[in-house]
């Protein structure tokens, strides 16, 4: 195809190679997705974006953490439905994340990483740190006095908590979800036009998370019935002097999802990445 070519693989990205995919006009990708019969593309579809039936991350609940793992990796049969154990003070829905991670049977997370069960505590302010960027640059936690349980992110292991916006249940599920792309074996990442994402991500619906401390505040989580992507500014040496791109790392749990959005811009065959590396140190929760 033509305006696709492979570049080398960046070291953060889990396996996924970038590829740069030069600004196509919105009648030749619309074209292009209707030549390979890409679903939400037809000119006789209504208007609006379709087929979104993820409504666990559109409508989120309790179970939300749980259903997305269970759609995305499925469940081990050797694991039972439990509550594990942990202390009365430690919020209900950061036990539910560790009991909903235990039932996938293998790591969820593979950059960022969960303090486990045994190891939360609260400081003397009644903070309970909870989550920590991988190169300890940015931590998260809740304050056990709020009822909201709103959280808090600070860059220095004793700097002061500044709020995220999100409250834990969203915050859980927000970083579920973007674990989810960074560690997935079926993805791709190109860049793309400004002028061209509307069209790119049409049958999908953004997210209503915030961007991570630890991100560029214009990170964005997008998902479609089968599909998640991550939309970011691309990295340094990729921007273009006569327009904005965009990275996108579109992710799915089988080959033959991602296939279904690779072949939009010609990347049959270069999906499958390398398994992603969990970063150490990953603590299995006790049970």
């Amino acid at each position: 195809m033509n305006g696709a070519s492979a570049l080398p693989p960046t070291s953060g990205s889990a396996g996924a190679e970038i590829l740069s995919l030069l600004p196509l006009s919105g009648r030749r990708f619309a074209r292009r997705c209707r030549e390979r019969n890409v679903p939400g593309t037809s000119p006789k579809a209504p208007e609006g974006r379709s087929g979104v039936i993820v409504d666990e991350l559109l409508s989120i609940r309790s179970d939300s953490v749980r259903r997305f793992l269970r759609r995305w990796y499925g469940t081990a049969g050797s694991v039972r439905d439990m509550r594990p154990a942990a202390s009365p003070n430690v919020p209900a829905e950061l036990v539910e994340w560790h009991t909903a991670a235990a039932l996938v049977g293998r790591p969820v997370t593979f950059q960022d990483r969960p303090i486990a069960l045994q190891d939360l505590a609260a400081d003397s302010r009644g903070m309970l740190e909870f989550w920590i960027e991988n190169q300890s640059g940015c931590f998260w936690a809740v304050d056990l006095g709020d009822a909201r349980l709103q959280v808090f992110s600070r860059e220095e292991k004793d700097g002061g908590w500044t709020e995220t916006g999100e409250i834990l249940s969203d915050f859980l599920l927000n970083c579920t979800v973007r674990e989810a792309v960074i560690g997935g074996a079926f993805k791709f990442t190109v860049l793309v036009d400004a002028s061209e994402v509307n069209e790119v991500l049409k049958s999908f619906e953004p997210l209503k998370f915030e961007a991570l401390g630890s991100e560029e505040p214009e990170v964005k989580l997008w998902c479609s019935e089968d599909a998640l992507v991550r939309m970011a500014p691309p990295p340094a040496g990729y921007s273009q002097p006569d327009g904005q791109l965009w990275m996108l790392t579109f992710a799915a749990p089988s080959d033959s999802s991602i296939e279904r959005y690779s072949s939009r811009f010609g990347l049959e065959g270069f999906t499958k990445s390398s398994p992603a590396r969990v970063v150490p140190p990953y603590e299995p929760p006790p049970f």
